[in-house]
């Protein structure tokens, strides 16, 4: 098989891993969110127990795509630089790690929610505190917290930098991304700070989400491009 084209399912495998990582994450946090943002979070995750159940469920895949995304596209992102693909797949793996932990978190607030059902007559007062201080850690290392973001952004720019220097795809692409990464990684320093209104948190933040879907899109369906393959170093 001809070398551009040996590569081309690492494109596709990789692009449809972009796009499961991302949606999975919105219909997950559509399922559980709400439950679990409630003033009085033990009795509501317990009525909506199944719900949230099945939001970690389908949230759990985003935490095996979002490593698998970097694995598959190490064979060809290591002929750019090694140094920076192992570092991307080593970000990615910490991104994961963050994601799962808040995925035990939100099994652990359901486990108090179960005692806290088993026993009515019991003072839950301490309970609810626990599991308030559990789902708070998100606002640090969950999705939108900061942990979380600057490993993402870290890991986006390494990327995004790598395709810019092989030009594997448009440059205006990872151009994008480079631009749109570090505007979200100076907006999550900027609101240890100060308060952004969430209106212009979104508005900053939507380029990049989109850039994602764009660069998923572009691996799925024109792949690497093949003149800037034969011109990467030879595989070691």
């Amino acid at each position: 098989m001809d070398e551009p084209q040996s590569y081309r399912r690492h494109a596709i495998t990789a692009g449809i891993l972009f796009i499961i990582a991302t949606a999975f994450l919105f219909v997950g946090q559509a399922l559980y969110g709400p439950p679990l943002s409630a003033p009085d979070l033990l009795a509501t995750a317990s009525a909506a127990r199944n719900r949230i159940v099945l939001g970690i469920l389908i949230e759990f895949t985003c935490v095996l795509a979002i490593p698998l995304i970097a694995i598959v596209l190490y064979p060809v992102l290591s002929r750019v630089s090694a140094m920076l693909a192992v570092g991307y797949v080593a970000f990615r793996l910490f991104e994961a790690a963050l994601f799962a932990s808040q995925e035990i978190d939100r099994m652990l607030v359901l486990a108090l929610s179960d005692a806290a059902a088993a026993s009515p007559s019991t003072d839950v007062g301490a309970l609810e505190l626990f599991a308030q201080a559990l789902s708070g850690g998100e606002a640090w290392s969950g999705i939108s917290g900061t942990f979380y973001n600057l490993v993402f952004v870290t890991g986006m720019l390494m990327l995004n930098w790598m395709l810019w220097q092989s030009s594997l795809v448009p440059r205006w692409i990872s151009g994008w991304g480079m631009a749109t990464a570090v505007i979200m990684g100076v907006l999550v320093l900027t609101v240890l700070f100060v308060s952004v209104p969430d209106a212009l948190a979104i508005a900053l933040v939507a380029p990049l989400a989109v850039q994602e879907m764009v660069l998923a899109l572009w691996f799925i369906v024109r792949g690497f491009d093949t003149d800037a393959l034969t011109r990467l170093p030879a595989a070691r």
